[in-house]
């Protein structure tokens, strides 16, 4: 591993370190959904879930894309799970 490859890897385990975090991962296993669909099922405002997805889209877990309403008066932001896998061993952490 190279120390970029340490720092992606540390930031995913940041982001994925709060069980807030962990309940929002669970909750777009089933699609992607606007915020305040997300902070109603987690059980959490939408000032704190907008929070809690920049940390989980600025590690590269989460995309988003935005819909202008017809009015385009508002426009909505809907997250998404990217797909990802986190594997460290201790044989990684080697040097050779």
């Amino acid at each position: 591993m190279t120390g970029k490859d340490f720092e992606e890897l540390a930031a995913k385990l940041r982001a994925l370190g709060h069980p807030t975090r962990l309940a929002i991962i669970k909750t777009l296993t089933l699609g992607e959904q606007y915020l305040s669909e997300i902070a109603k099922k987690v059980g959490i405002s939408r000032a704190l879930a907008k929070v809690h997805l920049k940390k989980l889209r600025e590690a590269g877990l989460v995309d988003t894309r935005v819909v202008t309403l017809e009015d385009e008066a508002r426009a909505l932001r809907y997250y998404k799970l990217r797909d990802f896998e986190i594997h460290l061993s201790s044989k990684d952490m080697k040097e050779e």
